[in-house]
């Protein structure tokens, strides 16, 4: 019900609606005239049809709209439920959903996937020194960048404050780095502007991989990744990490 109204819009929907009320409006009215065995009156029917093209589009125009509006508000609380307001992408219960979904599509398929967690590198000396919404615009930054460098079948979501969760489909071990390489350098690039200051960001990245034999859960694997993760700070941030597991 929901799609139909939106695919036929709301002007055509109080068209065909005052149409409708339009055809019952003098059936209803022929049907009472021969009930109470009146001779046809077409003035009747006249003032029939006329009440109904009055009245149905103003009726219907009102409470279309009304729908229309609470099927907007029904979308909007499904996204705030399931993206994260700066960054667009998923929030953390949302990656983690999708994350379960693609470990037993894999599973299924016996097919490998990537796993990789971000964190961005300083991100609280930022906000110390330049302000909260330095850190706010990084972060927005920051989404928008993800939104152009992943597949359509790639899973993103930021699932702590400056950290973020990859699952990438059938990718392997050296696809796995590549693209942190790229998402670094790329990263590394970028810069926000506040009251006239450039500010410049980095990100660490740690890597997993999910093989069809491994027995280990989605948690786990996070885990193994955010284990990399913290080697990569250790290593002098702004680079990756691989986990040992599949080193």
């Amino acid at each position: 019900m929901k799609r139909i109204i939106q695919k036929v819009g709301r002007i055509r929907l109080v068209i065909i609606i005052t149409l409708v009320a339009a055809l019952l409006a003098i059936g209803l009215n022929i049907l009472l005239q021969l009930i109470q065995g009146n001779e046809l009156s077409y003035t009747a029917l006249y003032r029939a049809l006329i009440s109904a093209i009055i009245i149905a589009p103003l009726l219907s125009w009102y409470l279309v709209g009304l729908f229309m509006r609470v099927i907007e508000l029904e979308q909007k609380m499904q996204e705030w439920a399931m993206f994260d307001q700066l960054t667009g992408l998923f929030n953390r219960r949302a990656f983690l959903h999708r994350a379960e979904q693609e470990y037993t599509l894999a599973k299924r398929h016996n097919e490998s996937f990537a796993i990789l967690v971000l964190d961005l590198d300083h991100f609280k000396t930022i906000n110390d020194k330049y302000g909260h919404k330095a850190g706010d615009l990084i972060l927005e930054d920051f989404g928008q960048l993800i939104k152009s460098q992943v597949r359509q079948s790639d899973i993103c979501g930021r699932i702590g404050g400056e950290e973020f969760g990859f699952i990438l489909p059938r990718t392997d071990l050296n696809n796995s780095r590549l693209f942190a390489e790229k998402l670094l350098t790329t990263i590394e690039q970028r810069s926000i502007s506040i009251e006239g200051k450039e500010i410049k960001y980095t990100a660490s990245i740690g890597i997993t991989l999910s093989h069809p034999y491994s027995n280990y859960k989605i948690n786990n694997l996070l885990h193994q990744a955010d284990r990399a993760l913290y080697k990569a700070k250790s290593a002098g941030r702004n680079c990756y990490q691989v986990a040992n597991a599949v080193s």
